[in-house]
This record gives C-alpha cells, sequence and structure tokens, in this order.
C-alpha cells in the first residue's frame, strides 16, 4: 500500500509537468540593455579592419618607442596597412617585406612617438620618415597610402 501512495504521489507531482506547454521558441533580441554593450564598437572595428577593395598589403605589428621629455615612457604597438597602386607588385613587396619592416623598426627608434597621455601619444614625423623610406625601397608610386589600423600602448612603471 505504501508503495502504491508512493507511486501516486510521485505521479501527481510529475504529471503537471508532463503536461504543460512546451517552452516558447527562443527570442534573438534582447529585453535586457547592458549600458557598456560593446555591439556597436565592435561593428565599428569590424568596419575599419575590413580589408578595402583596392590594392593592399597589411604589415606585421610595428613595435615604436613612446617618449616624453627626451625620456623612454613605453612602446606603442602599431598594425597599418599599405595601400598600393597595383595588385600585381603584391609578392615582390612580400619578398622585400622584412626589410620594409626593419627599415621602419629602426626610423621609429630614430623618430619615435611622443607620449601625450597614459593612452595617447602623437607620431610627429614618423610617418614621414617611414613614407621616404618605403618610397626608396619600393620606388615611387608604389605605396600610395599608409594607414594605422590599430595602436595599443604599453607604458613603464613609473609612467603608469
Amino acid at each position: 500500500m505504501k508503495r502504491f501512495a508512493a507511486a501516486l504521489l510521485s505521479f501527481a507531482l510529475l504529471a503537471p509537468c508532463a503536461l504543460a506547454a512546451p517552452p516558447s521558441a527562443p527570442d534573438n533580441t534582447s529585453a535586457l540593455v547592458v549600458p557598456n554593450d560593446l555591439r556597436d564598437l565592435v561593428i565599428q572595428a569590424g568596419e575599419r579592419l575590413a580589408p578595402p577593395d583596392t590594392p593592399h598589403l597589411d604589415l606585421p605589428s610595428i613595435t615604436v618607442p613612446l617618449v616624453e621629455n627626451g625620456r623612454l615612457a613605453g612602446y606603442a604597438f602599431l598594425n597599418a596597412r599599405l595601400h598600393l597602386d597595383d595588385e600585381a607588385r603584391i609578392p615582390e613587396i612580400r619578398a622585400q617585406l622584412h626589410f620594409m619592416v626593419h627599415d621602419m623598426v629602426a626610423l621609429a627608434h630614430a623618430h619615435p612617438f611622443t607620449l601625450v597621455s597614459r593612452d595617447d601619444f602623437t607620431t610627429g614625423d614618423t610617418y614621414a620618415h617611414w613614407d621616404r623610406a618605403l618610397t626608396a625601397r619600393l620606388g615611387p608610386g608604389v605605396v600610395t597610402g599608409l594607414e594605422p589600423l590599430a595602436g595599443g600602448v604599453r607604458l613603464l612603471r613609473r609612467y603608469r
């Protein structure tokens, strides 16, 4: 009799769950709006980093010293894109890539960026020197533009 009562009790408790309506389909829209929602920033970054329709070559990350009052304050890590006049030149430019990056790093150490605040810097005349070096290495008119894609700052301890 006890077993029958236990079975009847468990059926009485579980039956409403089994007969309940199935859960509704999940809705893809969020009812909760988070104040620091990063979706718009992610979309903007994706649009900015998307490859253009014109010939281009993305360079490896370049580390540039940051100075303040003539003293090393940290480093900027820069990702840049070269805009080119002709897509057919990309293989020969890739063959010269290690020389180009060497030239750019050497010029960055000779003409470093200047630290403005904890998370901002100015490039000064570094880009002008890079343009001249790229023209000397690849020839005039091959590089039509140098576009910074992203940059990060890593400060030395005393500047943090």
